[in-house]
């Protein structure tokens, strides 16, 4: 039940995100956090809209992801087996409580260490590990999740704390990204279902993360053990978000944060990845 003071503190932000929305939508600026996870509400709370991220123009790519993973979790998901999160896109207040509300299976999530939250619960549990090595046994989750998370596998990921950062570089993270994939295969069931989305476009190591190209994907979608693979790719452009071929993402770029010295490679009303990809599949 919402109190006096929640309630208060969801108008302010309404209004921020209004005015964020009012004064031109510019990426990061003030209000446009709101604004974000107003959107982020929305479509886990009412999956089943088309075309995800369709009215957020200059949020970035989490308004489509959480679109589409609740959306495929309302059709793959009966409220009886077992999910497995891979890189905690989940854990956050907002997002359990819509996954709660959905009446969704439990769920464990997975990453390299504490993130200052955490809902710990007979339907939510934790633990830290590398993707590479996970801490479950074979074929123990019906669904797994990883989202925004395989283009880090391999990679300089001090920025997400100390134990992340004694997770050293390597110097093949395509290679080290395949191995993960194949981890979440070993604990997935039969005929269960991988939903993975990663930032799409022109290929580039910006040593923290990766943005995939088409090659890429293939590696992944080819691996041995899956099957009925199917991608969906979006682009961020003036007035939204909007579904297009892969080869019309083929060039598309990501502007790195502003308080993080990193390349600014996507036009400007862009907030992050300018296009992503969102790939499902099923273990055979």
């Amino acid at each position: 039940m919402s109190t006096p003071a929640a309630s208060l503190t969801r108008l302010r932000r309404k209004l921020k995100a209004d005015l964020w929305k009012r004064q031109g939508r510019i990426p990061g600026g003030s209000g446009s956090n709101a604004a974000k996870w107003f959107a982020i509400e929305d479509a886990a709370l009412s999956p089943g809209k088309a075309g995800y991220g369709w009215d957020d123009a200059g949020l970035d790519e989490r308004v489509v992801e959480y679109a589409w993973l609740f959306d495929r979790m309302r059709a793959l998901d009966n409220g009886h087996g077992r999910v497995l999160d891979a890189g905690s896109v989940l854990n956050h207040a907002a997002v359990l409580q819509a996954w709660r509300a959905a009446k969704h299976s439990p769920v464990s999530i997975v990453t390299l260490e504490y993130e200052r939250f955490a809902d710990v619960s007979n339907d939510v549990r934790y633990e830290f590990a590398d993707l590479r090595h996970l801490p479950y046994r074979d074929q123990w989750f019906s669904t797994v999740l990883s989202l925004s998370t395989i283009e880090h596998v391999g990679l300089d990921n001090r920025i997400y704390g100390e134990t992340a950062g004694a997770v050293a570089a390597t110097s093949n993270p395509s290679a080290e990204a395949q191995r993960a994939v194949q981890e979440l295969q070993r604990v997935l069931q039969p005929g269960g279902t991988l939903l993975l989305s990663v930032p799409f476009g022109a290929r580039s190591n910006r040593g923290w993360f990766r943005i995939f190209g088409a090659e890429d994907l293939e590696a992944i979608t080819g691996l041995p053990g899956w099957t009925g693979a199917r991608t969906r790719v979006f682009r961020a452009l003036r007035e939204g978000w909007r579904e297009c071929a892969p080869a019309e993402a083929a060039t598309a770029g990501y502007n790195e944060p502003a308080g993080r010295p990193g390349q600014q490679t996507a036009p400007p009303y862009v907030a992050a990845a300018e296009a992503v990809a969102l790939v499902e599949m099923q273990k055979r």
